[in-house]
C-alpha cells in the first residue's frame, strides 16, 4: 500500500508536464479593450473603425493563428501574434495599421497595454498631434514606424529608454526640437530615418559604423556630425542649416579656441599676408602668362594629333583659348593614332537610337573648345566621376560624364566607345563623342531632362511626380532587361546576331571577334528617361567593373556583375528603398533576404504598390524571385544570363498584360 501514493504522485507529475507542453498565453480582456480604444483614437473617435477592421474585444485575436503571417487572425491582417512554441505564444507581436487613412492621435498608454508587443507600424496615414512620451512603456518594442504622417512637436526623450529598439522611422512629418540624445545609447539601433522634418540642434553621436540606414536630411540641424560616419555621406545630411561640420562629409569642425585667441592669431599673420601680397600676385601673373604661351604652341601642332584612319569617327583639335585641362592631360604626349588632346565625335549608324536629331546635329559639328567654353551645371558626383549639363552653341543640351582614373587604357577606351555607339537599341543611350587623355576621360551624351529612375523612386517629398505604379515599374524592368540582354549579346559576340534580329535592333558584326564589354556601373542613377518617359541605359562601358580584374575570368565576371547589379535595380523597383550612394546594394539585398526568411515577404514591397487596386502580388513575388536569382544564385545553380533574365521578366509582363485585358 505504501507504493500507491508514490506511483500516483509520479502519474500526476507526468500529467502536469504533458499539459504544460501545450500551454499558450492569451491577452487579458483589459488589454483587448485598450487596443480597441487605441484604434478608435487613431481613427479620430470613429467607433465603427475597429469593427470594420475586425477588432473585437470579445474574441481572441491570436486564437488559431499558429504562424507568423497571422493570416488566420480573427482581428484580420492588421494584427500578428507569436507563433506556437514561442515563449510568448498567443500574445500580440505586430500591429500594422499603415496606409489606412487614419487621422486621429496616438495614445501610447492604450497601445503599450499589450505586454509582448514588438512591431508597430502607423506609417502613411494623416495622424495628428505628437509622439507621446509614454511610448517608452512598450519596453519590448523593436520596430516603430510613424513616418509619412502629420505629427508635430518634439520627439520625446523617453525614446532612449527603448533599449531593444532596432528601427525608428519618424521621417516626413512636422517634428521640431532636437533629436533625443539618449537614442545614441540604444545599442541595437541600426536604422534611423528622421528626414523631412523641422528638427534643430545637433545630431547625437551615433555609432554609424553599425547602421544599415541613416537619414536626417531636409531639417534645420547644425553642428558636428557623428564621429563614426560609417558609409553615410552627403545625401544623409543634405538640405540642413549652414554650419554642419565634420570629416569626411564636411569641413573639419572649429577647434574651439576662443574668439580672442583667433583674433590674435589673425593679427599675427596679417603682416605676413600683406607683405607677400605683391609677390604672390606677380608670381601668379607669370605662371598664367607661361601657361597661355604653352597652350598656344600646342594648338600649332594640333593637326598632328588627329586620327583620320577610322572612317566612323571625326576629330577636332583643342583651341589655344579653350578651357585648360587638368595637368595630367596637358602633360600627356601626342601619339599618332591616339585622341589624347582631341574630341572624337561618333557618327550615327542605324535607326534604333534614343538620340534626337537636334542632339545628333549639335554633336556632328561639336568642337572641343565649344564644349569646354559652354555654361556647365553640375548634375552629380559618383564613385567614378562627375556629370555635367552643358548648353552648347545652337541651344542643344548635352550631358558630359567626366571619368577619373578609369582602369582601361586610352586605346581600349576608344574601342569601347566606338563599339557601344554602333550597338543601337531603343533602350540604350549611345555616346555622341568622347575625349581621352592620361587619367582623364570625357563622354558626351544627349541630356535627358526627365531625370533618372533614382529621382523618380526616391525623389524629395516636395516632388510633384506621382509614385510609380506597378505597370510602370514592370515596364521599366522589362525595357532595361531587354536593353542589357541586347548589349551583353552585342558586346560579347555570342549569338548577338540572332538576339539583335529578335529585338529588331542593329549591331556591328565585328563584335563577335572582339572582347566582351560589361556596363560596369549599372544602377538607378544610370537609368534615364526620354522625352516620352521611356527608360534608357546610360554610361554603358564607361568604366571597367571591379570584378573584371580577375585573371582568366574578366569577361564572364564583368557580365555576371552586371546581372547582379540588375538584380539590385529590381529590388529598388519593388521595395522603393534606395541603396547607399557609394555601395553595391548589398545592404538592401541583406534586408530583403532577412524579411523573406522571416516569412514576411509582403513586407518587402513598396507600400505605394500594395495600396493600388488590381495589383497582382503573385507577379510581384515572381519578379522578386528573379531579382534574388540575379543577386545570389542557390548553391550548385548556374547564375542566369541577362538574356534568360529578360525572358523571365517578359513572361511576367505578358501575363500581366493578359490579366489587365481580361479585367477590361
Amino acid at each position: 500500500m505504501g507504493r500507491i501514493p508514490a506511483v500516483a504522485a509520479a502519474v500526476i507529475v507526468a500529467l502536469l508536464v504533458c499539459c504544460s507542453c501545450g500551454v499558450r498565453g492569451k491577452e487579458d480582456d483589459d488589454v483587448l479593450d485598450s487596443l480597441v480604444d487605441f484604434l478608435t483614437k487613431l481613427a479620430g473617435g470613429d467607433q465603427k473603425t475597429a469593427g470594420d477592421f475586425g477588432w473585437d474585444a470579445s474574441t481572441d485575436p491570436c486564437d488559431g493563428t499558429g504562424g507568423r503571417n497571422g493570416s488566420d487572425s480573427k482581428w484580420g491582417g492588421t494584427v500578428k501574434c507569436f507563433e506556437n512554441g514561442a515563449s510568448n505564444a498567443g500574445l500580440i507581436k505586430v500591429i500594422d495599421l499603415q496606409s489606412l487613412g487614419l487621422s486621429g492621435t496616438i495614445d501610447a498608454e492604450l497601445l503599450c497595454a499589450a505586454p509582448a508587443l514588438r512591431v508597430v507600424s502607423l506609417q502613411n496615414n494623416t495622424l495628428r498631434g505628437g509622439l507621446p512620451a509614454g511610448v517608452s512603456a512598450c519596453s519590448g518594442l523593436t520596430h516603430l514606424y510613424v513616418d509619412r504622417n502629420q505629427l508635430s512637436g518634439a520627439l520625446p526623450s523617453s525614446l532612449g529608454n527603448l533599449r531593444k529598439l532596432h528601427v525608428l522611422d519618424v521621417s516626413r512629418n512636422d517634428f521640431s526640437g532636437e533629436i533625443p540624445a539618449g537614442l545614441s545609447a540604444v545599442r541595437g539601433l541600426i536604422r534611423f530615418n528622421a528626414n523631412d522634418n523641422h528638427l534643430q540642434g545637433t545630431i547625437p553621436d551615433f555609432d554609424l559604423d553599425k547602421f544599415e540606414t541613416f537619414n536626417v536630411s531636409n531639417n534645420n540641424l547644425t553642428g558636428p556630425i557623428p564621429k563614426k560616419t560609417g558609409r553615410f555621406r552627403d545625401d544623409s545630411y543634405a538640405a540642413n542649416a549652414a554650419g554642419m561640420c565634420g570629416e569626411p562629409v564636411f569641413s573639419p569642425c572649429p577647434s574651439g579656441e576662443s574668439k580672442s585667441k583667433k583674433t590674435r592669431r589673425i593679427l599675427m599673420y596679417l603682416g605676413y599676408v600683406l607683405l607677400g601680397a605683391v609677390i604672390v600676385a606677380f608670381v601668379v601673373y607669370k605662371l598664367c602668362s607661361r601657361k597661355r604661351n604653352k597652350l598656344g604652341k600646342k594648338a600649332m601642332v594640333g593637326k598632328d594629333m588627329f586620327d583620320s584612319s577610322n572612317p566612323t569617327t571625326t576629330t577636332t583639335s583643342k583651341s589655344a583659348s579653350a578651357y585648360s585641362l587638368p595637368a595630367s592631360a596637358e602633360r600627356s604626349p601626342a601619339r599618332k593614332g591616339a585622341a589624347s588632346t582631341s574630341l572624337v565625335v561618333l557618327r550615327r549608324s542605324g535607326t534604333a537610337s534614343v538620340t534626337s536629331t537636334a542632339a545628333a546635329a549639335a554633336a556632328k559639328d561639336l568642337r572641343f573648345e565649344d564644349l569646354l567654353k559652354s555654361p556647365a551645371e553640375l548634375l552629380g558626383r559618383g564613385r567614378y566621376g562627375s556629370s555635367y549639363k552643358v548648353a552648347v552653341p545652337g541651344g542643344a543640351a548635352l550631358a558630359v560624364k567626366r571619368v577619373k582614373d578609369a582602369s582601361v587604357s586610352d586605346d581600349e577606351f576608344r574601342r569601347r566607345m566606338e563599339r557601344v555607339a554602333r550597338a543601337r537599341h531603343p533602350a540604350v543611350l549611345p555616346p555622341l563623342a568622347f575625349y581621352c587623355a592620361a587619367q582623364e576621360k570625357l563622354v558626351v551624351y544627349e541630356f535627358q531632362s526627365n531625370g533618372s529612375l533614382h529621382r523618380l523612386l526616391h525623389g524629395s517629398i516636395e516632388s510633384s511626380q506621382a509614385p510609380l505604379d506597378w505597370p510602370a515599374r514592370l515596364h521599366i524592368a522589362t525595357k532595361v532587361a531587354d536593353g542589357m540582354a541586347f548589349l551583353h549579346a552585342a558586346m560579347r559576340g555570342d549569338g548577338a546576331s540572332s538576339y539583335a534580329s529578335s529585338t529588331s535592333s542593329s549591331i556591328d558584326s565585328a563584335a563577335a571577334a572582339e572582347g566582351a564589354i560589361a556596363h560596369g556601373a549599372l544602377k538607378s542613377t544610370n537609368i534615364l528617361f526620354t522625352a516620352g518617359m521611356e527608360p534608357c541605359i546610360s554610361e554603358y562601358g564607361v568604366v571597367a567593373p571591379p570584378l573584371a580584374a580577375a585573371v582568366g575570368s574578366s569577361r564572364s565576371s564583368g557580365l555576371r556583375a552586371d546581372v547582379r547589379a540588375f538584380g539590385v535595380l529590381l529590388l529598388e523597383l519593388l521595395t522603393g528603398k534606395a541603396t547607399a550612394a557609394q555601395g553595391d546594394g548589398a545592404e538592401l539585398a541583406r534586408w530583403v533576404t532577412s524579411v523573406i526568411q522571416e516569412e514576411w515577404t509582403a513586407e518587402v514591397f513598396d507600400r505605394a504598390l500594395l495600396s493600388r487596386d488590381g495589383v497582382s502580388e503573385q507577379r510581384m513575388v515572381r519578379l522578386l524571385q528573379v531579382a534574388m536569382r540575379c543577386i545570389d544564385a542557390s548553391p550548385g545553380e548556374v547564375p542566369p544570363t541577362m538574356r534568360e533574365v529578360a525572358g523571365m521578366i517578359n513572361a511576367i509582363r505578358e501575363e500581366d498584360d493578359r490579366s489587365v485585358s481580361m479585367e477590361a
